[in-house]
């Protein structure tokens, strides 16, 4: 009986503590709300953002409004050996994918509404080597962006933590 009553005194002393997970609502979520990005990269982005940054869904309510504008570009950075690769059909050419957005954080309640609360720059990169121009390489060329926009929305998480703990 002892051992039970102190058991629930500790636990009463613990509940009230003020003890609460950084950056989260009671929900487990931060209380920011994560924007629809156009494409089928913004789609898969903004899944990301969603899994890392809210784990269940929106908040109803958010404190903070995220802004996003994806850009996902590849350069080529070599071109082999043209007749090696006509004849190997191997590493023909070495593409970076870049996948870079600004990110803008602002305020999203009535006594400072649309007041910036973070600005910069997140950026997720890959790297693929495309074997000769047909249906072999697109599927290589889809995973590399989808790389890149995953390593962005890494980023971005980062930069949502980094913001809302100075606050």
């Amino acid at each position: 009986m002892i051992r039970a009553a102190f058991a629930l005194l500790m636990l009463l002393g613990l509940a009230a503590c003020g003890f609460q997970p950084s950056l989260r609502d009671t929900s487990g979520q931060f209380d920011i709300s994560i924007p629809a990005v156009e494409g089928r990269d913004g789609q898969i982005l903004r899944a990301a953002l969603v899994q890392r940054v809210n784990r269940f869904n929106q908040p109803k309510i958010p404190a903070f409004v995220l802004e996003l504008n994806l850009a996902v570009e590849a350069r080529e950075v070599v071109r082999f050996d043209e007749a090696a690769c006509a004849r190997t059909g191997q590493d023909c050419t070495w593409l970076e994918i870049v996948a870079q957005s600004p990110v803008i954080i602002r305020a999203n309640s009535l006594s400072h509404s649309n007041l910036m609360v973070w600005q910069g720059m997140a950026q997720g990169r890959a790297d693929v080597r495309l074997a000769q121009l047909g249906w072999a390489g697109a599927p290589t060329l889809e995973q590399a962006k989808e790389r890149a926009v995953l390593q962005l929305a890494d980023d971005i998480a980062a930069q949502i933590a980094l913001a809302l703990t100075r606050l």
